[in-house]
């Protein structure tokens, strides 16, 4: 049994880590905001989002979310000549991976989702199995 001294210390310990966590997220600027909703959807190359997610995924929301939705929408079914980068970045950042998952969504018009369903089943390479059906799946989601 833990004496109520520990529980409380523990107690204590938990919500100073949660107020910390809190403390350390990101606000949007109206500076970042800017910048974000200018770039978000002219980005060229996977390169390209990435450092914009890394800059400014704090701001993914709104019009800064479409634009992504956009940019990305338009790599997985226009520029698949770009695609084999996007495996790598997201092998090593989780987050990022999510992030473009996410705005695979019901924004991008049909045929941009019929297109990155038939580039990943088609056009996939082995390595990013995984990947691809994530994308796939979220494609058909978004075609709902």
């Amino acid at each position: 049994m833990l004496s109520k001294t520990l529980k409380l210390v523990l107690a204590c310990s938990l919500v100073g880590l949660a107020s910390s966590s809190i403390a350390q997220a990101k606000i949007c600027s109206q500076q970042d905001a800017i910048q974000a909703e200018t770039e978000a959807s002219t980005l060229p190359d996977w390169d390209s989002v990435y450092k914009s997610f890394q800059r400014f995924g704090h701001c993914d929301d709104g019009a800064i979310a479409e634009g992504y939705s956009d940019t990305i929408g338009r790599l997985l079914a226009k520029e698949w000549k770009h695609f084999e980068r996007l495996p790598e970045l997201t092998r090593n950042d989780k987050e990022f991976r999510r992030f473009v998952i996410r705005h695979i969504d019901e924004t991008l018009p049909s045929d941009y989702l019929n297109q990155i369903i038939e580039n990943a089943n088609l056009r996939c390479p082995s390595n990013a199995k995984p990947l691809c059906g994530a994308i796939v799946k979220a494609a058909k989601q978004g075609d709902d």
